[in-house]
């Protein structure tokens, strides 16, 4: 398995593979998830269309964390700490379907997760006569 990454230049990717990989957010190579392998092969799959390969690439992640779905816990003294490899899997799988509807949505935090709307249009709206 290998792994590279080269950052856009003035907003163009070196490679599509490389706009793959940060469209998934497997840019770290102490830490990555997709082999460029596994990419090139995605790649292959959807015609070089970016965002279909990443989501697939988001869908595999999601599924190595879920395999890994026991919940982590430590305790010393009055702190306790706690990892559960499920929520994680749930980020990868909602970025996923982002990438397949072929958007990258802003707004998701480091973890992906989206914040529920605060306000509804037309919330405050009254009826009158």
């Amino acid at each position: 398995m290998s792994f590279s990454y080269s950052q856009p230049i003035t907003g163009v990717f070196p490679t599509t593979k490389d706009e793959v990989r940060f469209l998934m957010r497997d840019t770290t190579e102490t830490t990555f998830s997709v082999s460029d392998e596994e990419i090139y092969y995605m790649l292959g799959s959807f015609n070089d269309n970016a965002y279909l390969a990443a989501s697939q690439g988001a869908l595999q992640i999601s599924v190595s964390y879920a395999k890994e779905a026991t919940i982590s816990s430590k305790t010393v003294g009055d702190l306790s700490l706690s990892l559960s490899y499920m929520d994680t899997s749930a980020e990868y799988k909602h970025l996923a379907g982002h990438l397949r509807l072929g958007k990258i949505d802003n707004t998701l935090t480091a973890y992906f997760v989206e914040s529920p709307a605060q306000f509804a249009i037309g919330q405050f709206d009254e009826n009158r006569p």
